[in-house]
């Protein structure tokens, strides 16, 4: 079952409201009609389709963020003029393809003897990675870095680097949380992690829901029962924004259970 046929029972079934993943932005819109014709609170989380008319985007980062973060770190790692990959998932997941898009401008703007391979997209399969990895190491033997994008990239793109004799040759990292990269993170085929908390975007999108069902605005700036730290929102972009990336490292990652 498609994420469109999931949302559209869910409005059959009369919901209060609806958090998406985006998966494509390009065909969610009418969905989206179709729950304000019912009165049902339909949003988005952790991936947007901000041209669809959705009530709010919950964002874990910002766009711009992730990518320069992951830049950063990986220039940090192996140079200002080294070569580095891309493996990414759904060629349509608005959320991957942002951050690649800041990883490029960052690169452009601060880094411009860095060469940003042309990305590839494994859709949802770790094994896809990691056959696109080894291609990708073997038709560059000056590569440095190998950045997997969707969380479900980052196994394949460390076999890879660790299948080819490539620990400390390569660097790889990814969007994954600390669980999924520790032993990566351990055995050195990854650099470092990038990520969020997702508990607490868990959260902050269960009270963005009920905020919207009880009809209550948001605040330039929100405390929510169980945060921290206080939650911005955007009027004109209408997104509510959890706070900065976090970096896991092998020094750091034990620190983290998620």
């Amino acid at each position: 079952m498609d994420q469109l046929q999931i949302v559209q029972n869910l409005i059959a079934q009369g919901v209060n409201a609806i958090s998406v993943s985006v998966l494509d932005a390009s065909s969610i819109a009418p969905v989206v009609e179709q729950a304000k014709a019912k009165n049902i609170k339909l949003f988005t989380s952790d991936s947007d389709a901000p041209d669809s008319g959705r009530a709010v985007y919950v964002a874990q980062a910002t766009d711009e963020g992730l990518g320069d973060t992951v830049i950063d770190e990986m220039v940090k790692r192996v140079g200002d003029h080294a070569k580095i990959g891309i493996v990414s998932g759904e060629a349509t997941a608005s959320n991957l393809n942002a951050w690649i898009g800041f990883m490029q401008q960052r690169v452009k703007a601060k880094y411009p003897n860095v060469t940003l391979l042309k990305p590839q997209f494994a859709g949802g399969t770790s094994s896809r990675a990691a056959q696109i990895s080894a291609d990708m190491i073997a038709a560059n033997p000056d590569l440095k870095g190998i950045i997997a994008v969707a969380s479900t990239t980052c196994p394949g793109v460390a076999q890879a680097i660790e299948t080819a004799g490539k620990i400390g040759k390569v660097v790889g990292t990814g969007y994954c949380s600390p669980d999924t990269a520790r032993a990566y993170l351990k055995s050195g085929s990854f650099g470092f992690s990038v990520l969020w908390d997702p508990e607490k975007l868990g959260y902050l999108t269960v009270w963005a829901g009920k905020q919207l069902i009880d009809g209550k605005t948001f605040s330039a700036e929100n405390s929510v029962p169980g945060l921290d730290q206080k939650v911005a929102y955007d009027a004109k972009t209408g997104v509510l924004l959890l706070g900065a990336p976090a970096v896991f490292t092998k020094q750091n990652v034990d620190q983290f259970h998620f």
